[in-house]
């Protein structure tokens, strides 16, 4: 929260927290405290510590805990345990706390402080601040089976946005939760906005474990655990990644603007922009960076970098079986997506019908289509009697696959027109009764007479 959590909330009738940056003496000293505390309140058994802060530093903002821990926690009981004088309610598994930095105790129960609306800061005065000092301690707690790898993840500052940021490039993706590695097909369903598309369905589980992650990056595991006295020993160690690049400035730039709130973070900004060019130049990065020719050189590698790593992740993980099984899953989604975006048009122009009403028919067809090849090999359709799930849809099979752009196109236009222009009435009735008879008969009645 880096130390401002308090600045943005309010309690009736309560002054606002006043929580000033932590000279390093008061952090060290506070962290000590707190750390027994915690372990006192937790139990001797709990696993929790702090998170290892930026290299460099001689101020905080607030002190980091993470505790591993699978039950429900009795916040309020905890502030009050550890003498807080408020506490602000992020999320189930996380609070904000402020302790005097005086560490004498707060004297009355803790209040909890609630956001303030964005506009109502902005025109609204804040109450004054306290002449009390206080710090900002920020806990969280965590499954136990995902402490290492939070602990890992959350820690030295921006550790997890370089990272992310170097390894986005090759196709991976760094979440709280683990690494995945991200599916091509993915982006370019994103990219053409084919509905239904869930960023689950093309995201693979690699692993939490820090240790083996660090392993299949490159990245020594002694040595992270030693501890970085400097930013230059974090940027070191972070050269080892096989994504580290001169052109991670290029991608940098192709980031959207919600991106941009990283420039502030000067732990990314400075490896990004100062370190990487320095130690790792590259002639692809030339005067002319943004011409075509420049552009297309860095895509190529970028893309065979990508493919090279995808199958180091999946020999290394053991992953092929899944990623298999997922790759075949997310192309049926994709084409079964894209050729009902295709049929749409076709079904408006042969039933008249729009919006809801059209949106009803492509219903129908997605569920009551087969698709299947005759014995002279051509494509032949059929209205089924008993509707498919979505994952049994067969309307994949009426689409080809332009190429690596991911786009669709009909194999035989032709024939699905005429297919959508003798049945599409028929379809559109028995999902009308499929719909009816799951609710029960009357309601689904009433909803086919309205959409008539």
């Amino acid at each position: 929260m880096g130390g401002s959590a308090f600045a943005a909330v309010a309690a009736h009738g309560e002054a606002t927290l006043n929580t000033p940056r932590l000279t390093q003496e008061d952090y060290t000293r506070l962290k000590a405290i707190l750390k027994t505390s915690l372990q006192a309140f937790f139990g001797p058994n709990t696993k929790l510590d702090t998170l290892s802060e930026a290299p460099e530093k001689d101020n905080f903002g607030d002190i980091d805990f993470i505790v591993a821990r699978d039950e429900p926690t009795d916040w309020l009981v905890l502030a009050t345990f550890i003498g807080a004088a408020g506490l602000i309610a992020h999320h189930p598994r996380m609070r904000s706390l402020a302790i005097p930095i005086a560490d004498t105790g707060s004297a009355r129960p803790p209040v909890s402080y609630k956001p303030i609306p964005p506009q109502k800061l902005k025109t609204s005065p804040m109450p004054a601040k306290t002449v009390d000092q206080y710090a900002q301690i920020d806990i969280e707690t965590v499954p136990t089976s995902l402490y290492p790898w939070r602990t890992f993840y959350s820690s030295y500052g921006d550790l997890s946005s370089i990272l992310g940021h170097i390894l986005r490039p090759l196709g991976f993706k760094l979440s709280e939760n683990g690494l995945y590695l991200r599916l091509k097909e993915l982006e370019q369903a994103k990219s053409m906005l084919w509905p239904g598309i869930a960023d689950h369905d093309g995201l693979l589980f690699l692993s939490c474990s820090p240790g083996k992650v660090m392993q299949f990056l490159g990245l020594s595991a002694d040595r992270y655990e030693q501890g970085f006295a400097t930013l230059d020993e974090l940027y070191v160690w972070l050269g080892h990644c096989p994504g580290v690049c001169a052109e991670l400035g290029w991608t940098r730039k192709q980031e959207n603007s919600s991106d941009r709130a990283k420039e502030k973070r000067t732990v990314f900004m400075r490896f990004l922009e100062e370190w990487v060019p320095a130690h790792y130049p590259s002639s692809l990065l030339d005067a002319n960076t943004d011409s075509d020719a420049a552009k297309k050189a860095r895509e190529v590698t970028v893309h065979k970098k990508r493919q090279e790593t995808l199958e180091e992740a999946l020999t290394f993980f053991n992953k092929q079986a899944d990623y298999y099984i997922m790759h075949e899953a997310l192309i049926r989604a994709i084409s079964n997506s894209s050729a009902a975006s295709l049929l749409r048009p076709i079904i408006s122009l042969h039933s008249g019908r729009a919006d809801k009403q059209l949106t009803e028919i492509v219903r129908a067809f997605r569920r009551f289509t087969g698709v299947h090849r005759g014995e002279n090999g051509r494509l032949e359709l059929r209205v089924l009697e008993t509707p498919h799930t979505d994952a049994e849809c067969e309307l994949w099979r009426l689409v080809d696959a332009v190429e690596d752009s991911g786009e669709r196109v009909l194999r035989d236009w032709a024939m699905v027109s005429e297919f959508v222009k003798e049945r599409w009435e028929e379809v559109r009735r028995l999902e009308r009764k499929r719909v009816e008879a799951a609710k029960g008969g009357g309601a689904g009645r009433e909803k086919a007479a309205e959409v008539r």
